[in-house]
């Protein structure tokens, strides 16, 4: 891969986002009572930040402690520095859809001006979104969204899935030379990003690579080691195995770290989404051949510029130059980052994420 490759997305796009918000002070209190961890920067309470003129934007990813959504966290503080308003950074310490559904009710209780959310399961989290729209809290979506659009203003979205799903799978199958028996290793099953993108790179492979064949497709959890031990298992499974594809950020790392621990460096393929700091390392010993994001930190920034601007009772506008994020795009009722990052040894070294 060239240096510094960047390739702008620009086909059916509006620019958005993830698998997170910044590190900081944990808050005892939500943590014991929704199986989560708060940010050390939330600043004041909501009554404080109501009294200063600003907002209070609790911006949940689907799991804290991920460095994806970790990033996501710290550049929505930077947001909230930049805006004047606060954010309440919490999720839930596991892939656990109750405990997320949980934090949105301690949210509402609260009395929160804004949820700003990546939704870990679309169905489960539905029922909770309807009471916050009921208690007049505005419901944003980001880095993953509901079936049901009718409970969120708007889906700030990392790109268009279907231009990631068969970028993922253009790239993934570069490397694969084209042909062989491969893997994806998922999220949950029940993560709307994560599941457009495999299906979008599964239809890309099947319509231009008949030579590769899909033999399966693995949920972790989002558990580092689930998804290290679901791929020792595959290759054992799957003797010819020549590819492992990660569309959720903590596959490609495990995947990576398996089929060097097995001796297959380059002999089993292993791409995917994952943030440049975990997969350095993995690049540099030739088990992991190419990371491909988003930056996680411009999306969690531009969830809150979002729900600050629709709490003014402003808009995002289509082809917009967000501080902080770059041009965005908008389509329907969608916020579309324009920015996907290609990232090899070339090339690791020049992102701070």
């Amino acid at each position: 891969m060239r240096k510094g490759i960047v390739w702008l997305l620009v086909m059916g796009m509006c620019a958005g986002l993830l698998s997170g918000c910044g590190k900081g002070d944990s808050s005892n209190e939500a943590a014991a009572n929704t199986d989560a961890q708060v940010s050390e920067n939330q600043g004041n309470d909501s009554g404080a930040a109501k009294d200063s003129g600003g907002y209070t934007i609790a911006l949940i990813p689907q799991q804290v402690g991920i460095p994806y959504f970790e990033t996501s966290g710290t550049w929505g503080q930077k947001a909230a520095e930049d805006l004047g308003c606060e954010v309440i950074y919490t999720g839930p310490t596991t892939g656990d859809a109750a405990s997320q559904a949980n934090i949105v009710q301690d949210m509402i209780t609260k009395g929160v001006d804004c949820i700003a959310i990546s939704p870990l399961d679309a169905s489960a989290i539905e029922p909770v979104l309807e009471q916050a729209k009921e208690a007049g809290i505005l419901v944003v979506t980001w880095d993953s969204d509901v079936n049901n659009t009718d409970l969120r203003e708007v889906y700030v979205n990392c790109c268009s899935e279907q231009v990631l799903g068969e970028h993922l799978m253009e790239r993934f199958a570069n490397y694969m030379g084209g042909k062989g028996d491969y893997a994806i290793i998922t999220s949950v099953l029940t993560a709307q990003n994560c599941s457009a993108w495999a299906k979008y790179a599964t239809e890309y492979q099947e319509a231009n690579y008949p030579d590769m064949n899909r033999v399966a497709y693995e949920p972790c959890d989002d558990d580092q080691s689930k998804a290290y031990s679901i791929t020792q298992n595959l290759m054992t499974a799957y003797p010819e195995l020549k590819g492992v594809l990660g569309v959720t950020t903590p596959a490609p790392p495990a995947a990576a770290q398996a089929v060097g621990e097995a001796g297959k460096n380059g002999e089993v393929i292993v791409t995917g989404v994952v943030e440049a700091s975990a997969a350095k390392s993995y690049l540099e010993d030739g088990s992991m051949q190419e990371a491909n994001i988003w930056h996680p930190g411009k999306l969690g920034y531009l969830a809150v510029y979002t729900a600050k601007t629709l709490l003014d009772g402003g808009k995002i506008e289509d082809g917009q130059d967000v501080p902080e994020v770059g041009v965005v795009e908008v389509k329907d009722d969608q916020i579309i980052m324009t920015e996907l990052l290609d990232i090899t040894t070339e090339n690791v070294d020049e992102f701070d994420f």
